[in-house]
């Protein structure tokens, strides 16, 4: 059965801060004193990411009181540092990221150079394309200020949606709005927990973005380091 939809995560998948935030963590770490490696910086905030989204499952930030929600981001920087290969206190974690936020007051969202080719061949080749995001009802306004919402023909928000992924609610409501069948869509993000396991769970083929070859081969679904790969796949 052909596919009819392909749908995107939007952060770490169309879009990006720059200077994006690895490289921040970067030069902020080396002010404290802790050399880091770009590569390293990135497989930190991979694994990093994967442990947001496991708290949040358990407990949205919406349920959490100010000190857990504090506790929670001192957890994240830590657990970056870790998986970059620098164990620290809290403490000096906490003020690294203090000084990340600090130099990165002036990064700005920017598209990955990928996204409008990819999605013209996309295009041409008769699928509806969509952006599927845990983000507010500001999404639509985002993607017209960077200039690629005219890529897209169903914009779906978690805000909008009511369930967040991997919720697989947040996939019915999108698949409902494209008016297609779960069997004839992809998922294509750079999460394996929000976005390969909420796809599969809501019966979408899932595709992982590993722009930078950080995530193991699983051998569980598609794989693809470029938005340009994923038209492949749709033959």
């Amino acid at each position: 059965m052909p596919y009819r939809a392909v749908f995107f995560d939007f952060m770490g998948t169309l879009a990006r801060f720059v200077p994006e935030q690895e490289e921040l963590l970067v030069t902020a770490a080396a002010a404290s004193g802790v050399t880091l490696s770009l590569r390293a910086a990135r497989q930190g905030f991979a694994a990093g990411g994967d442990w947001w989204v496991r708290q949040l499952g358990r407990v949205p930030l919406a349920l959490r009181s100010h000190s857990e929600m504090e506790a929670l981001y001192r957890g994240f920087d830590v657990r970056v540092l870790q998986a970059a290969g620098v164990r620290l206190s809290v403490d000096r974690a906490f003020g690294i990221f203090q000084e990340l936020l600090r130099i990165g007051s002036g990064s700005r969202l920017s598209p990955y150079g990928d996204v409008a080719p990819a999605l013209a061949k996309l295009r041409d080749q008769g699928v509806v394309t969509g952006v599927l995001s845990n983000m507010g009802r500001d999404l639509p306004d985002t993607l017209e200020a960077l200039g690629i919402a005219t890529l897209f023909e169903v914009v779906v928000s978690s805000a909008e949606a009511g369930a967040a992924k991997p919720d697989p609610g947040i996939f019915a409501y999108a698949l409902r709005k494209a008016a297609v069948t779960s069997e004839v869509a992809i998922h294509v993000g750079d999460q394996f927990d929000n976005d390969v396991l909420g796809a599969r769970r809501a019966g979408v083929t899932p595709v992982l973005v590993d722009r930078y070859d950080l995530a193991p081969d699983r051998g569980e679904c598609a794989k693809v380091r470029s938005l340009l790969e994923v038209p492949l796949l749709l033959g």
